[in-house]
Order: C-alpha cells, then structure tokens, then sequence
C-alpha cells in the first residue's frame, strides 16, 4: 500500500488496496467507504442550497487528481431578515469544506470572510459596471463549528432584505501534505443573472438565497391581485 501520511492513508487506502491485503481487511476498509459516503450525503443534503467551488489539492507524485470541494451558502435556508416577534434573521454565513472524491471532512481551515449588500438590482449593477465591489465589512471571521469538522460560521443576523455576497479567503491543510489557499467570491442567486459572473469566482456552481423580508411568504400577503371577472 503506497502511504503518504498517516492521515492520507485513512483517506486513500480503499483505492490503493494491493493483492496483498487480506479479505478481512478489504471488507472492513469497503465497509468504512461506505460510510463515509453515507454522512458526506447528509452533508450534502443539508447543504442543497449553496453553491460550490472545486480547488485542485496538492500533486502526490502518485498520478491521481484530488481536489476539494468548497460549499458557500446561508445556514437554515430559505433565509429571512430579522423581524421583531415574527423572524430571528439569524442565518450564519456557512462553508463545508470536503475532500471532493471521498467526502472526508477538513477541518482546521483558517478563514476570513469580506461581506457585501445591495439593496436591489440597480445598485448591484451600478457596481457590476464599474468593476468594483466594495464590501460593507472585510476580515470577518469564519470560526469551526463545535462537534463538526469542516463546517465553519460566520455568525451574523441580517437585518435587510436585498442582495448579499461573500468574499471568503484563507487556507486549510490537505490531510498533512500541504495548504491548499481557499479563495471564493459568490453573489446570492436574485443578483440579476447577467451579472453573477463578474461577481462570483469563475468555477462557481449552483447558489444560494438572498434573504427576504418574513411578510414575502405570507398567502395572502400585503397585495391580493384577483381575476378581472371577480
């Protein structure tokens, strides 16, 4: 079995399992693949509303791609603005990071986050047109969650519907074998889409939501449009 490190091998000993190895052996190793395919489904599951970045990991010198993968998005989504007695607006800012061929979790990542808010459509596009975005708050700290590897926070309460994008930068260490910079830039998805690309990090798939106000859901809501015939 070709072992790197001794936490590489954890990750990598059902694909480089020799002839050698015994029948017990291969059942138990197959045995955790499969559940580490399990919780990185969870994973995936809860975070279905995000979007997600694919980075190239370090080059072993064993002629197999790696990579991981990034998952930007809003905690507990859909996401609403804070409300007095109706809506917490408490909604983190979230990222699971993952080895993206096994799901392992990394954690360990150190990680800032710059933060930036639009009003509307207009005022995005102004920006969008000059080449500049300017963030509202810059060097944010994105903190581990407890009990959680490679799920981080950056806690925070939204206080206003509108368009909100995230900058996050930083490093996490590829199970021992060397940093991997972390650099993702992604808009929410109600930006206007001819737009998203000159915000959000070339690679970028998917999304996540831009918060509302509470009273948006409501049916009926503040304008009830009927029929011309009623």
């Amino acid at each position: 079995m070709n072992i790197v490190t001794t936490d590489l091998a954890t990750q990598v000993a059902v694909e480089e399992v020799t002839e050698m190895t015994t029948k017990n052996t291969s059942m138990l190793m197959i045995a955790s693949v499969a559940t580490v395919m399990l919780f990185s489904l969870a994973s995936s599951e809860e975070a279905f509303a995000h979007g997600n970045l694919e980075i190239p990991a370090p080059d072993l010198g064993d002629e197999i791609y790696r990579s991981i993968t990034v998952v930007l998005g809003h905690n507990n989504e859909p996401t609403t603005t804070q409300e007095s007695g109706k809506a917490s607006g408490n909604h983190p800012m979230e990222v699971f990071i993952t080895d993206t061929r096994t799901g392992l979790n990394l954690s360990g990542a150190t990680l800032k986050v710059d933060k930036f808010f639009y009003k509307n459509e207009k005022a995005f596009a102004k920006d969008a047109k000059d080449g500049e975005f300017e963030p509202l708050e810059t060097d944010v700290s994105v903190d581990g969650v407890f009990g959680d590897p490679g799920h981080y926070f950056a806690r925070q309460i939204l206080a206003q519907p509108g368009i909100y994008g995230y900058h996050v930068t930083g490093e996490v260490n590829y199970f021992g074998t060397g940093p991997i910079e972390i650099d993702v830039m992604a808009v929410c998805r109600d930006a206007p889409s001819e737009l998203v690309s000159e915000f959000n990090t070339p690679g970028f798939q998917r999304g996540f939501g831009c918060p509302t106000d509470i009273d948006d859901g409501k049916f009926p809501g503040k304008k009830v449009k009927h029929d011309k015939d009623d």
